[in-house]
Formats: structure tokens, sequence, C-alpha cells
């Protein structure tokens, strides 16, 4: 039979769940330096989407979105400690903090406006040989 419409107790992920499961998360990724986001999900047996799943489900929720940014922000600076003391491979590291955490060699500004390609009118004028300068 199923349950009743609107039954809340049948979601496996509801906010106090997910915050234990985060500050353990946080906890373990401190302790064992971890650098990859999947490495500790894998560690969970989780799969690699339901960080995404519940960055959307709670993103109006200022608790859970902080404690997911903490726990990103402490991967993010185990990646880049472990980077500069050679423990992981730089151009790894490079890869990851690009494609990842959107970090950028050099700032990209866009050139349009609402969202079509500006465009440069020239209008030049060209003076006839037989015209003098009327100075």
């Amino acid at each position: 039979m199923a349950g009743k419409k609107g039954n809340k107790n049948a979601q496996k992920w509801d906010k106090a769940t997910l915050l234990k499961v985060l500050h353990t998360f946080y906890n373990d990724i401190r302790d064992e330096k971890i650098v990859y986001l999947g490495i500790i999900l894998a560690k969970y047996q989780l799969y690699n989407d339901i960080w995404s799943d519940w960055t959307n489900k709670f993103k109006d929720d200022q608790v859970v979105s902080l404690t997911i940014k903490r726990v990103e922000a402490l991967i993010e600076a185990n990646l880049l400690e472990q980077a500069l003391s050679n423990k992981v491979n730089s151009t790894i590291a490079i890869f990851v903090l690009k494609n990842k955490y959107r970090w950028a060699d050099k700032q990209e500004i866009d050139h349009t406006s609402k969202g079509e390609s500006l465009s440069i009118n020239i209008t030049k004028t060209y003076k006839n040989k037989d015209e003098g300068d009327s100075n």
C-alpha cells in the first residue's frame, strides 16, 4: 500500500539527515585531506549526481547551502595545499580547480549587449582630389 499523499517521512534526504552526513563528510575530508568530492561520495557508497541533487533541493535553505559550500571549500583548500607541497600533481590540481571550482587563468570579458554581438559602424568620408582646402 502506498503512503499517504504528502508523506514527508518517506524522503531519505531531509534537512536533518543531510546535515549529519555533510558534517561527517567535513570531518573525514579534514582528517584524511581528501582532494576530490567523488572520493568522499564513493567512501559512503553514494553516486556523484547526489551532490547536485542536494544542492538543488536545498538551494533556498541557507544552513544547508552554507554547509555544502564549507565542504566544497575544504576540498578546494586541501587540493591547493597538496599541490603546493607536491603531494598532488599540479597539472591535475589546475584541471580540477578550473573545471570544478571556476578558477581561471585570465579574466574573460563578454563584449556583448543583451546576448547580441556588438557591431561598430564606421562612416568614412573622402575628399575628391579636385576639391581643395577651403581654409
